[in-house]
């Protein structure tokens, strides 16, 4: 458990690490509080799911909510990767930069 939390932890740290990389200062916080809303959403939709899960197959449904789990984190890199194939900062207008606009 200790592995799995751990991943978790230094998958945190470098989504929040990409957001500051890509987001000028001003987006940043606001990027941040929506992902944290989503997060927020997602695990009371997650824990509902999961509870009807358990009552129905009992604790046999615990594999399956932990598989899920363990693959979201490959899913969302890929979707990470699908959304931003290259990591380019944006401006403060929320535009590509460019060599003329550093």
């Amino acid at each position: 458990m200790a592995c799995a939390a751990a991943g978790h932890q230094a998958w945190s740290a470098n989504l929040f690490t990409v957001v500051s990389d890509v987001f000028p200062k001003a987006a940043t916080a606001s990027v941040i509080g929506f992902g944290g809303m989503f997060g927020a959403v997602a695990g009371l939709a997650s824990d509902w799911c999961l509870g009807r899960v358990l009552s129905t197959s009992g604790p046999d449904g615990y594999l399956v909510a932990f598989l899920i789990a363990g693959s979201l984190y490959l899913f969302f890199f890929g979707v990470l990767q699908v959304l931003m194939p290259r990591m380019t900062p944006l401006d403060e207008n929320l535009k590509h930069r460019t060599q003329s606009n550093p």
